[in-house]
């Protein structure tokens, strides 16, 4: 690999270099991990239900507001300030620690949660659901940050299927709890049922997790802050993802707003590199997003494919029990109960992937593996009749999608250790979290678009234009058309699902690609199939496959006194001379191989 020299304060990227813990972390005792990890988990599954459990209740809330055509602003705002806080939370934890900040990003979730629950206008409630998403955003990102830093590379596989399984059975109970506690109860239960959630999870990560012991002050830790690249970073998605939320809904593409939001989104992206840029490599700071992942092609591969997983994800969650709605005439819970194939096996596909890293395939086979699922799954989902009656072949197609999810998401964070050095763990995470969002988003605004256009084309050739506002309004107004309407409404509906998902293979099958693309990349860069070490200071990297442990090191020295004195048996770290340190920052590839 080409050395990269340090030259007016450019920072470079070291491959293998693995998360390192705190001395706390360390020397977790099973019971404490264990207690964490059920914190961590409560704070990403109570994030990511909120994504969800709003949908079936949005007309039920806002007919109560009087305010049914505002309704998507209860989803899109979250949305906007959940991805806009994504990688600004990631970077805050570098300096006041993982503890401080999502234990301040679970109190603003609930604060905000109740708020919401009390709100007594539209707008109190859409500005209440904004703030509820700067905590979900933060406790989504950290919880990921940390089980890098805080599990063992033995456990991570692992500790990662039984994290990634959060976002199935949120997305599985969400839309089902959201239809019953708004039909039964309240709407308001919707928020005040994160309150218990919250408390508990708040109490464990209080008692169980580490704080920071670096002994720096916080004053420290902030003195190389990238504040202006924090702010940019807020600001540059939020016209961006409301130009694609709204495009084609409830504004035109070719409206003035559409445009004008969706130009200023993608000039303030632009700006927002070019300031990342110059601060990598022209400052002492610490950039917001370190532009040396897009110079490591392993790493950029990682986030590419990220942000294609994001298309899949999403719209088999979203898209399908609208589908079923539309077309099959179900009711929202009955959508909810027909997703169960897909959203009980993700969870066991994620699971499953975490076993199978550790022992028995490589995460880069991996990936190939759930992406090949994925293409298959969506290809069968776009070919399923556009007529009224469920066909059961759907339960098939959804069990196949399922796994293939399933499998997708731990290998991406696993690969993450061995990707990127240690100190930029959290952004990395961020920005795979980020991208992944970002992926989703795009790709519900594509169908959307879509959709759209498909029923502004067909049904006003034989509805009325109330009829044809009522339903670009809600599919609910499905029960005010005569069968002969309904049944004419759902095939159109049926024919533009199926467009939907057929354009969605392209980006399956790009992600495909992608994954291709990443083992061939890993395999040339030498860190294939590697597991990240978290022992000691060197940049270590253990193979997993044959039982041979192989200790990756950049010291050259090293390597020479080893074969000419012929030890096998452990490597022992010298002083890192001036050039040494040059040889490490821009030679990853030299590898001595110990046998353990």
């Amino acid at each position: 690999m080409a050395t990269m020299p340090e030259e007016h304060g450019e920072k470079t990227l070291k491959a293998g270099s693995p998360p390192k813990p705190t001395d706390a972390a360390s020397t977790l005792s099973p019971i404490r991990l264990n207690i964490i990890v059920v914190g961590l988990w409560l704070c990403l599954f109570v994030s990511a239900l909120d994504t969800t459990i709003v949908t079936t209740a949005l007309i039920k809330i806002s007919s109560d507001f009087g305010s049914l055509n505002e309704s998507a602003w209860l989803i899109v705002t979250y949305l906007l300030t959940y991805n806009s806080f994504l990688l600004i939370t990631s970077k805050l934890s570098d300096v006041w620690g993982i503890k401080t900040v999502i234990l301040t990003c679970a109190f603003i979730f609930l604060v905000f949660s109740m708020a919401c629950g009390g709100a007594q206008t539209m707008n109190q409630l859409i500005v209440f659901r904004a703030f509820q998403g700067i905590g979900g955003s933060g406790m989504y990102s950290l919880t990921f940050v940390a089980i890098m830093k805080l599990i063992t590379p033995e456990k991570l596989g692992f500790y990662s299927g039984i994290i990634s399984s959060v976002f199935v059975i949120a997305n599985l109970l969400g839309p089902i709890l959201g239809g019953v506690i708004a039909d039964d109860t309240t709407w308001r239960w919707i928020f005040f049922l994160n309150g218990p959630i919250i408390a508990v999870a708040f109490s464990a990560l209080c008692l169980a997790m580490p704080g920071l012991a670096d002994g720096k002050s916080h004053k420290e830790r902030f003195k190389n802050f990238d504040i202006l690249g924090g702010i940019l970073s807020i600001v540059w998605p939020i016209p961006l993802l409301f130009a694609l939320q709204e495009g084609g809904s409830r504004w035109e593409w070719n409206s003035s707003i559409i445009i004008g939001t969706l130009t200023g989104g993608c000039v303030g992206f632009i700006v927002f590199i070019f300031y990342e840029t110059w601060v990598t490599y022209r400052t002492a700071k610490d950039p917001v997003l370190n532009i040396t992942f897009f110079r490591k092609p392993s790493m950029a591969l990682l986030l590419l494919g990220m942000f294609f997983l994001g298309f899949a994800f999403y719209i088999a969650i979203i898209e399908l029990p609208q589908r079923f709605q539309a077309v099959n005439g179900t009711s929202a819970s009955r959508a909810g109960i027909l997703l169960l194939a897909l959203t009980l096996l993700s969870p066991v596909g994620a699971m499953t992937a975490g076993f199978l890293m550790q022992k028995y395939i490589a995460a880069e086979y991996l990936i190939i593996i759930a992406n090949v699922f994925i293409v298959v799954g969506i290809g069968l989902v776009s070919s399923l009749p556009a007529t009224h009656p469920f066909p059961d072949a759907t339960f098939g197609y959804e069990i196949i999608l399922g796994i293939g999810l399933g499998l997708s998401s731990p290998p991406y964070y696993f690969l993450l250790g061995t990707s990127i050095d240690r100190e930029d763990i959290a952004i990395g995470t961020g920005a795979l979290n980020m991208l992944r969002t970002l992926g989703g988003t795009i790709g519900v605004a594509i169908c959307s678009a879509l959709l759209h256009n498909n029923l502004h084309t067909e049904l006003p050739t034989f509805l009325s234009p109330a009829e044809t506002k009522a339903l670009d309004e809600s599919i609910a107004s499905l029960v005010i058309l005569s069968p002969d309407k309904r049944i004419r409404v759902g095939k159109i509906y049926g024919q533009s699902y199926n467009k939907q998902f057929q354009v969605m293979i392209a980006f399956a099958g790009a992600n495909l690609l992608t994954s291709l693309a990443l083992l061939w990349v890993r395999k040339r860069e030498g860190i294939f199939n590697k597991m990240p070490e978290m022992e000691g200071d060197l940049a270590r990297t253990k193979d997993v496959e044959g039982g041979a442990e192989r200790v990756a090191t950049s010291e050259p020295k090293l390597r020479e006194e080893e074969e000419k004195n012929g030890e096998k048996s452990e490597a022992i770290r010298p002083s890192a001379t001036d050039g040494d340190k040059q040889n490490s920052q821009g030679n990853t590839g030299s590898t001595k191989e110990v046998k353990i």
